[in-house]
């Protein structure tokens, strides 16, 4: 419960700080020569990070014992390559892995656990909308594994098509290199499956032309 309201609180500090009407000023201003890791060439920029994600869907119990805990928060990665075009919509290819969820589960003496991951496969459109922030949509499919164990252990795999949605801000070190603040939300609608995470990313220009 003290996870739930501590991602909630990030969550909360992230979204205001990109609704600051003193942020939206200075992000709207002319941007300084060194301001930006993107350029008016083509170049292919890579992201590649990590957080925290929270699984916001509703989970259907198998009735295979008695539910003990649900762990809805877990680690997610994101591994996203774009090209950058020489105007604002750019295309990229987007994967990752984020554990969506796990509990326990017992029958008299025999305990088991039940755990859900997913693998990405998008094809991503973003766009800048103000100065360092940029939106994201993505279209493809989710692999998801599914790994019971429970007087065994049984593994399952489903892949689901799925979207994702997210927006960044971008504070650059360099025409090269930035770090970005990142808030995601993934959903496998076809399973319905659907999580928000909050990541931290490493943006990094490493060829143009």
């Amino acid at each position: 419960m003290q996870k739930d309201k501590i991602f909630i609180l990030l969550l909360t500090c992230l979204l205001c700080a990109f609704s600051s009407p003193t942020l939206a000023q200075t992000l709207l201003e002319n941007p300084s020569p060194k301001d930006t890791v993107i350029t008016r060439k083509n170049s292919l920029v890579l992201h590649i990070g990590g957080g925290g994600s929270y699984y916001i869907a509703g989970i259907n119990l198998r009735p295979i014992g008695l539910e003990n805990s649900i762990q809805r928060m877990s680690a997610a990665t994101t591994f996203r390559l774009m090209w950058y075009p020489n105007h604002r919509l750019r295309l990229g290819i987007e994967s990752g892995y984020t554990n969506f969820y796990s509990y326990r589960v017992e029958s008299g003496s025999q305990k088991g656990r039940v755990s859900l991951n997913a693998i990405p496969v998008l094809f991503i459109w973003s766009m800048p909308v103000v100065r360092r922030v940029n939106v994201y949509a993505g279209l493809g499919t989710y692999i998801l594994n599914t790994h019971l164990t429970y007087l065994g252990e049984v593994k399952s795999k489903v892949i689901s098509l799925g979207t994702n949605f997210a927006v960044s801000y971008t504070h650059p070190f360099s025409r090269l290199v930035g770090i970005a603040a990142e808030a995601k939300f993934m959903n496998a609608f076809e399973t319905k499956d659907a999580t928000m995470s909050l990541q931290v990313q490493l943006v990094w220009k490493f060829f143009q032309w």
